[in-house]
């Protein structure tokens, strides 16, 4: 009973320093042309505009270096980049707000097997770590559960709305699988034991998915489970599989591939390079979880997982990258860092953009309205005052989301200008 109402207190303390703090509120819908010029323009689709017009009108791109129209809002972007809106995969943001206060966290189920969990219906657009995220081009995410071997569906959800409901770019469209992995132990008891709760859940999993390839509504009556899974052998819905190792992803590919999936991209990290030419015979994506993570072993290369990126692209497999980690929900502002790291480590800068923008939306099939700055797409776009991708030049000016211009204050920016006032005055 004392916890339930330390929790309660702790939650209403939460709410409370929230109230005291101002979110910008949704930006209104576009009313006239805006056109950007003298910018450079980073199209994402394999070329660069150099002193490039950007204009876009209710929300659509309309022409890249064009006429300005007679009405248009023009802004100067002399010296400065434009960008499309990065994109977040497999992240929590927008389920969580304060890891260590439970009143405020979503993303954990106690349940392995959930499928008919919906991440969009618990995405909080009131999160005022959205603003922040934001600041570095982030523009558009997917909220995805952190538990689980089925661990739900999610959903693409854009980073300015009143609601849920506003947010939603594509409803429902990916189903994910958390593989289990296959570790072994110098304990021979904990090894039966592992070997013992891997083969259930494999045998769950395998279980409900069949199921699902034959399920039939009886009577009126639903199986939300099945129901959740069936659209992926109709291309309804794409599976993730998150793969923990290179045996492991031999495993989920067959398993894929027996099932008929229309539709499967894999998640890894570089203890796959062993097994990317099986991936590039599979035709299956692959999402590079987190370059800036540890070597996968200590035999590895120190600089692996930097450099991996490089290592999928010139295998000609279609890549993105993801901010899978501890605090994947705060700390995914530094995204477009992550690209900039695969720059370093060899690969193109502009096909290191894609990964973060037109790869990440061909894989979540909303390539045909984000991911590039093309005529006829949403005008979802920033513009920085240096490269997007060097954390000493991204300097955010502007954003728009489907054509709305963004308020880009956010908590931080606010104790910033408290602060540096406060110390001004003393000096």
């Amino acid at each position: 009973m004392k916890k339930s109402i330390y929790k309660i207190f702790a939650a209403a303390v939460f709410v409370s320093g929230l109230a005291s703090a101002q979110r910008p509120a949704p930006a209104p819908k576009q009313t006239v042309p805006v056109a950007i010029t003298g910018a450079t323009i980073h199209t994402a689709a394999g070329n660069v505009l150099q002193n490039g017009t950007i204009v876009f009108e209710n929300g659509k791109i309309t022409s890249l270096n064009g006429a300005v129209p007679s009405n248009a809002k023009v802004i100067s972007a002399a010296g400065k980049h434009v960008y499309p809106g990065f994109i977040l995969l497999n992240n929590s943001l927008g389920l969580v707000e304060i890891a260590a206060t439970t009143a405020t966290v979503d993303y954990r189920e106690a349940n392995a097997f959930m499928p008919e969990i919906r991440t969009l219906i618990a995405f909080n657009t009131d999160s005022h770590v959205i603003p922040v995220i934001r600041t570095n081009g982030v523009l558009l995410t997917q909220p995805v559960m952190a538990s689980g071997v089925l661990k739900g569906t999610s959903s693409v959800m854009n980073l300015d709305a009143w609601n849920w409901e506003d947010a939603v770019v594509s409803k429902d469209n990916v189903l994910h699988v958390s593989w289990p992995a296959n570790r072994k132990s110098t304990d021979e008891k904990r090894n039966r034991e592992m070997k013992e709760r891997r083969d259930a859940a494999l045998l769950e999993l395998k279980s409900l998915f069949l199921r699902a390839k034959t399920y039939v509504p009886k009577s009126g009556i639903k199986d939300y489970k099945l129901e959740a899974i069936e659209p992926v052998y109709t291309g309804g819905k794409t599976v993730f599989i998150e793969v923990p190792g290179a045996n492991e992803a031999l495993e989920a590919i067959k398993f894929a591939q027996d099932n008929g999936f229309r539709k499967t991209v894999l998640l890894g990290d570089a203890s796959l390079t062993g097994v990317l030419d099986d991936i590039k015979k599979s035709g299956f994506p692959l999402i590079v979880t987190n370059p800036h993570s540890l070597p996968p072993n200590d035999s590895s290369s120190p600089m692996l997982s930097y450099a991996f990126a490089k290592m999928v692209s010139d295998k000609g497999i279609l890549h993105a990258l993801d901010y899978s980690s501890g605090k994947d929900f705060s700390d995914s502002r530094n995204l477009p860092f992550l690209a900039g790291t695969t720059v370093a480590h060899g690969l193109e800068k502009e096909k290191a953009l894609q990964s973060i923008t037109l790869n990440a939306a061909k894989i979540l099939g909303i390539d045909k309205d984000y991911g590039s700055l093309e005529v006829g797409k949403s005008a979802t776009l920033f513009i920085s005052d240096g490269d997007a991708l060097d954390q000493l030049t991204n300097n955010v000016t502007e954003a728009f989301i489907d054509g709305r211009q963004l308020n880009l204050d956010n908590q931080q920016k606010e104790l910033y200008r408290r602060y540096r006032e406060k110390y001004s005055s003393e000096n």
